[in-house]
C-alpha cells in the first residue's frame, strides 16, 4: 500500500508540495517557541548577572559562605568547622551543578597582636592585624618584591607574605620577624612570624577573589594547610573565622537548571538554619533566578498570544490544500468504493500519506525553527533586522517535543477531510454533484454567532483582569490566565468571516439585480458562476478574510508595541535629555570621636550658570524644572504626606516637554496657559480629588520645615510628563502631584537644584551636545536621555522576542496567503477546462474570457481582501491591547494606545496586489494554453 500511496503523491506532486510546506512552517513556528524563550531568557540571566558584576564588583555566580566562631565555644570550633567543610567542599557543592571556574577555602584569626622581636624603640605598640590562610593561593598573585613562604615553619618562625597596602598600613617590614604575643601565649609555645615577600594579584579579572582586593589591607597571608595543621588539628581554639568560596560558571546556567540551584540552595539554607546566627550564607544570582519563573510566563505568554492566531490560520490551510486533495480524488474514492474497498482501507492509505508528510515536517520543521529563532533574534521592529550578537539557539527535547505534538496535530487535521469522504459511495457523489447544495453546517447551526459570542466573552474577561491590575497594581501573569484570552483574536476574525460569508450571497444578489441589464457579457457570466457556485468559493474567502486579517492584526500589534515602549521611555524622562549640574552644597555630617555620626552640617547651594545650557551645539530650546518629593500638603484641615511637587516656566516648558496629546480632556496647553493666570495657580493629580479637594481650592505645601506656601487648585490632571498616576506595586495609595510656577516657588522657598530639559534640533546627536558641554566646561551630576534609553529598550529580549514573533507571523501568513490562493485557482481552473473550451468555441475571445477571470477574482478575491482590511483594522481596535496583560498598571504610564499606520497598510496593499497580479498571470497562462478540441473531447467523456 506504501508504494501505491507514493505514486499517488508524485502525480499529485505539486498539491502535495503545498501541504508539505504548510505542515513544515506549522512544525517549525511551534518548535521555535520553546527554542526562542528558553534562548531569550538565557540571554537575560547572562545580561542581569553581567549588570551585577559591573554595579558590585562580584563575580556573578559567587557562591560565598562565611563563618564566625566568635560565639562558638572553643571546645567546639573543631568540629563546627569540619562539619560545615565537608558539606561545603562536598555535598553543597556538588548539589548546585555548575561547573566551578574557581574558589578558595580561607581561615583566619581576627585581631592578632604583633611585636617587633627586635623593638624599634622603647615604646612600642602592638600591631593589629588578620592572620589568614586561603586555599591555592600562590597561583592567583604575583610577588613583587620577596619569594613565597614556605609550607613548614623554620623553627617556630612562620613565614607569611602581605599586600604593599598592608604592609604600609600595618607599618611592617619585609624580611623583619615578629612575635605573635597573644597566639604564643594561647598555645603555649612561641609562636613568631617572619614577612617573606610582597604580593599582588595576579589577574584584576580573576574570579578566585571572593573580596576586593582593597580589603586584605590589614591582613597576613599563612599557607593554608600550615594554618589547618596548627590552629584547626590542635583545637586551639585561636580560629575567628572560616569562609568557603566558589565561582560558579554562570555562563552554563541553563534555564533546565535553574529549579536544581533553587532547590539546593532552599535545602542547604534550611539545613544552615542551626548555625543562622552566625553563619552568613550568600548567593547573589538566587534573586535574580527566582524570578525568571514569572518572565518565562511573560515571554511565553506574548508569544503565544501573537502566535496563535498564525498556527490557527496554518492549520486552515493545511485542511483547505487537504480539502482540495480528496475532492480531486473523490471519483476515485467513489470508485474505490463501489469495486469493494472498505473505509479503513481508503483511510488507511490516507493516513499514510499524512504520515510522510508529517514525518518529513518533523525532520525538517525543528531546523527551520532553530534559523527562524535565529531571525527573530535579530529583529529590532517590524521588518527590520539588525545585526546583533546570535541568541545562544539549541535543538532541545523540549522543542521535539513541541514539533511531535504539532505533526500530530496536523495529521488529525489532514484526516478529517478524508473522514467526512470515505462514506460517500459512488451513486451518492453523483447524487451530491447535482443535488442543490444545502445550507452548509455552520449556518444552520449559527457557528458564526457563536465564535463572536466567544469572543465578547474573551474582551470581557480581559476588562476584568484591567480591572484587577489596575486595582492591585500586579502584572497580568501572575494572575490565572483564562485560555479563551489566547484564542480571542483567532475566534473573533473566523466569526466576523463566518458572518461575512453568511450575506455575501445576498450581496451577489442585490448587486447583480441592481445592474442586471446593464453588466456587460464579461461581468454577467462572472455574476452568474458566482452565484452558482455552490458556495465552493466560500473556503478560499474565508482563508483570505482571516489571512489577511491576522497579517494586519500582527502588523499594528508590532506597531502599537513599539510605539507605546517609545511613548513610555519619553513619557518618563519628559524631554529630549534631562540633566543636573554640579550644585555642590548639601546636607553633611561631621564625624564624632569614637567614629559615629555627629552634627549635620548644611553647605549652601551654589547655582551653576544657566546660560551655557541655551547655547549648546544642537539644543533647540531648553528649561529649568524643580522635581521634588516628600513634600507636604495642607489642604482642608488634612495634612497629604509625601506628595511631589514640579517647578516650571510654563511657556518654556510646552516648548521643551514631550506629552501625548490624547491624555488630558483638553490640549495639554491649555493647562499650562491656566499656569499664567496667577503666579499661585496649581495643576494638581485626580488624586486630590479623593480628599475633597475642588478647583479654586487653596492648598498649603512645605518641605525640609519651611514656611508653608499658598497655592491655588486652577484643574486637575490624570497625567503629566515623567508622573506616573497609578499606584505602585503591593501599595493602595496613588501618588500626588502638583504643579506650580517655578519662579513663585524660587520666591517663596530655600533655592534647590533644579533639573534644565534640553530638547534637541532635529538631526542632532546626543554625542554631539555632550562633546559640547565637555567644551564649555559644563559638569553634571544626573543625565537622563531618551535615545539611550531607547536604544536599550530595543535590545530588551522581550521587545525583541515581540518583534520577531510578529515579523515572522506576517511574512508567513502572507506567503501562505499567496500559496493558497494560487492552489485554490489553478484547481479551479482545472475543473473548469470543458466549460472554457466551451467558451472558446463560441467565439469568445481569450480576451474576454480574461476579463470574465478578472471580474470573477473582484467579486471573490477582492471582496475577501477588503473585507480582511475592515475586520484586521477592527480586530486591532478591540484585542492589541490584550498584550497590556503581561504589564502591571504601573507600567502601562502612558496608557496603551492601538496604533496603525499607513505604510503598513501600502505593505498589505502591496501584497494583495502582488497576490492577484500574479493570480492573474497564471490562470491566463493556464487558459491560453487550452485545446479547444480536448476541452471538448474531455466533456464528451
Amino acid at each position: 500500500m506504501l508504494f501505491i500511496v507514493l505514486r499517488k503523491m508524485i502525480r499529485n506532486r505539486w498539491m502535495v508540495l503545498c501541504l508539505l510546506i504548510g505542515s513544515i512552517l506549522s512544525v517549525a513556528m511551534i518548535s521555535s517557541i520553546p527554542m526562542y524563550t528558553d534562548a531569550v531568557l538565557q540571554r537575560m540571566l547572562v545580561k542581569d548577572l553581567e549588570s551585577f558584576q559591573q554595579r558590585t564588583g562580584y563575580y556573578p555566580g559567587r557562591y560565598y559562605a562565611k563563618l564566625s566562631y566568635t560565639f562558638i565555644d572553643g571546645e567546639i570550633r573543631e568540629k563546627a568547622f569540619n562539619e560545615l567543610n565537608s558539606r561545603f567542599t562536598g555535598r553543597f557543592r556538588q548539589e548546585i551543578g555548575l561547573p566551578i571556574v574557581a574558589g578558595n577555602r580561607t581561615l583566619k584569626i581576627d585581631s592578632a597582636t604583633i611585636l617587633p622581636e627586635k623593638p624599634r624603640s622603647e615604646e612600642q605598640k602592638r600591631i593589629y592585624l588578620h592572620l589568614r590562610a586561603m586555599s591555592d593561593l600562590s597561583d592567583h598573585i604575583t610577588i613583587t618584591h620577596g619569594r613565597m613562604f614556605n609550607t613548614e615553619p623554620q623553627g617556630d618562625v612562620y613565614e607569611v607574605i602581605a599586600t604593599e597596602t598592608a604592609m604600609k598600613e600595618l607599618d611592617v617590614l619585609l624580611d623583619e620577624v615578629y612575635i605573635a604575643d597573644g597566639i604564643s601565649e594561647t598555645l603555649g609555645r612561641p609562636f613568631k612570624i617572619k614577612i617573606v615577600g610582597i604580593c599582588t594579584i595576579k589577574d584584576p579579572t580573576d574570579p578566585y577573589w571572593a573580596n576586593h582586593f582593597v580589603e586584605y589591607k590589614q591582613t597576613l597571608f599563612l599557607d593554608y594547610d600550615l594554618f589547618v595543621k596548627e590552629f584547626i588539628d590542635t583545637n586551639s581554639h585561636l580560629i575567628t573565622g572560616s569562609e568557603w568560596y566558589y565561582a560558579f560558571d554562570y555562563r552554563q546556567l541553563t534555564l533546565d537548571k535553574i529549579d536544581r540551584v533553587l532547590t539546593a540552595y532552599e535545602n542547604q539554607n534550611r539545613w544552615l538554619t542551626g548555625y543562622v546566627s552566625i553563619i552568613d550564607f550568600k548567593v547573589p544570582a538566587i534573586p535574580y533566578l527566582e524570578e525568571y519563573h514569572l518572565r518565562e510566563q511573560s515571554l511565553r505568554v506574548t508569544l503565544w498570544v501573537l502566535l496563535v492566531p498564525v498556527m490557527l490560520m496554518l492549520a486552515f490551510y493545511i485542511f483547505m490544500v487537504s480539502q482540495l486533495i480528496v475532492q480531486n480524488d473523490q471519483n476515485e474514492i467513489a470508485v474505490l468504493k463501489s469495486r469493494g474497498a472498505s473505509n479503513m482501507q481508503i483511510f488507511t492509505s490516507y493516513l499514510l500519506e499524512s504520515l510522510v508528510i508529517c514525518g518529513i515536517a518533523l525532520l525538517a520543521g525543528p531546523f527551520l525553527g532553530h534559523f527562524l529563532c535565529r531571525m527573530l533574534g535579530s529583529a529590532n521592529g517590524f521588518m527590520e533586522f539588525v545585526n546583533r550578537t546570535a541568541l545562544p539557539i539549541k535543538l532541545t527535547p523540549k522543542a521535539y517535543f513541541y514539533a511531535f505534538w504539532a505533526a500530530g496535530l496536523f495529521v488529525v487535521t489532514m484526516l478529517v477531510p478524508v473522514a467526512m469522504s470515505t462514506r460517500t459511495t459512488i451513486v451518492e457523489h453523483k447524487q451530491k454533484l447535482a443535488r442543490v447544495r444545502k445550507m452548509p453546517f455552520w449556518q444552520k447551526y449559527c457557528i458564526d454567532l457563536l465564535l463572536l459570542g466567544v469572543a465578547s466573552y474573551g474582551l470581557y474577561r480581559y476588562n476584568q483582569q484591567q480591572e484587577v491590575l489596575s486595582l492591585t497594581g500586579i502584572m497580568g501573569v501572575e494572575l490565572k490566565m483564562d485560555n479563551i484570552l489566547f484564542l480571542t483574536t483567532t475566534v473573533f476574525i473566523l466569526g466576523t468571516g463566518l458572518l461575512f460569508l453568511r450575506i455575501y450571497p445576498y450581496i451577489i444578489r442585490i448587486t447583480f439585480w441592481i445592474g442586471r441589464k446593464v453588466w456587460p457579457p464579461a461581468l454577467y457570466a462572472s455574476f452568474i458562476q458566482v452565484g452558482r457556485s455552490r458556495g465552493q468559493e466560500q473556503f478560499l474567502m474565508l482563508f483570505l478574510i482571516f489571512s489577511i486579517s491576522v497579517g494586519l492584526y500582527n502588523a499594528n500589534s508590532a506597531r502599537t508595541i513599539n510605539n507605546n515602549i517609545t511613548d513610555k521611555i519619553r513619557y518618563s524622562v519628559g524631554t529630549d535629555i534631562v540633566v543636573k549640574g554640579d550644585w555642590g552644597g548639601g546636607t553633611y555630617y561631621t564625624m564624632g570621636e569614637d567614629g559615629s555620626a555627629g552634627e549635620a552640617v548644611t553647605m549652601p547651594y551654589r547655582e551653576p550658570h544657566y546660560t551655557p545650557y541655551t547655547e549648546l551645539d544642537g539644543v533647540e530650546a531648553a528649561t529649568k524644572v524643580l522635581s521634588r518629593g516628600k513634600v507636604e500638603v495642607r489642604v482642608l484641615n488634612n495634612t497629604i504626606p509625601n506628595c511631589n511637587i514640579m517647578g516650571i516656566i510654563p511657556n518654556e516648558f510646552g516648548k521643551v516637554a514631550w506629552f501625548r496629546n490624547d491624555l488630558l480632556p483638553y490640549h495639554w496647553y491649555y493647562y499650562l496657559n491656566l499656569l499664567t493666570e496667577s503666579p499661585m495657580a496649581a495643576l494638581v493629580s485626580s488624586s486630590f480629588q479623593d480628599q475633597g479637594v475642588r478647583i479654586g481650592d487653596r492648598i498649603q505645601v512645605t518641605w525640609d520645615r519651611q514656611e508653608y506656601i499658598d497655592l491655588f487648585v486652577y484643574n486637575f490632571i490624570d497625567y503629566w510628563p515623567t508622573f506616573n498616576p497609578a499606584a505602585k506595586e503591593g501599595s493602595k495609595n496613588k501618588p500626588y502631584l502638583i504643579v506650580a510656577n517655578l519662579s513663585y516657588i524660587q520666591e517663596k522657598m530655600a533655592l534647590e537644584p533644579y533639573e534644565v530639559w534640553l530638547k534637541k534640533e532635529d538631526g542632532a546627536t546626543s554625542t554631539q551636545i555632550y562633546s559640547d558641554m565637555t567644551d564649555k566646561n559644563i559638569v553634571l551630576t544626573e543625565r537622563k536621555d531618551v535615545t539611550e534609553q531607547i536604544v536599550a529598550g530595543k535590545n530588551d529580549p522581550m521587545l525583541q522576542g515581540t518583534n520577531g514573533a510578529l515579523t515572522l507571523g506576517f511574512v508567513v501568513t502572507m506567503l501562505i496567503s499567496i500559496i493558497g490562493f494560487l492552489i485554490y485557482w489553478i484547481i479551479s481552473i482545472q475543473r473548469r477546462i470543458l466549460q472554457f473550451g466551451i467558451f472558446r468555441a463560441m467565439g469568445m475571445s481569450l480576451g474576454k474570457v480574461l476579463s470574465m477571470l478578472v471580474f470573477e477574482q473582484i467579486l471573490i478575491s477582492g471582496m475577501a481582501s477588503l473585507v480582511g482590511i475592515i475586520v484586521g483594522g477592527v480586530t486591532s481596535n478591540l484585542f492589541v491591547p490584550l498584550l497590556q496583560l503581561i504589564y502591571s498598571s504601573a507600567q502601562q504610564v502612558p496608557p496603551f494606545r492601538v496604533i496603525a499606520l499607513a505604510e503598513d497598510y501600502q505593505k498589505v496593499y502591496a501584497f494583495l496586489g502582488s497576490m492577484l497580479f500574479t493570480g492573474l498571470f497564471v490562470l491566463g497562462l493556464l487558459i491560453s494554453r487550452i485545446n479547444i478540441n480536448q476541452a471538448l473531447k474531455l466533456g464528451e467523456d
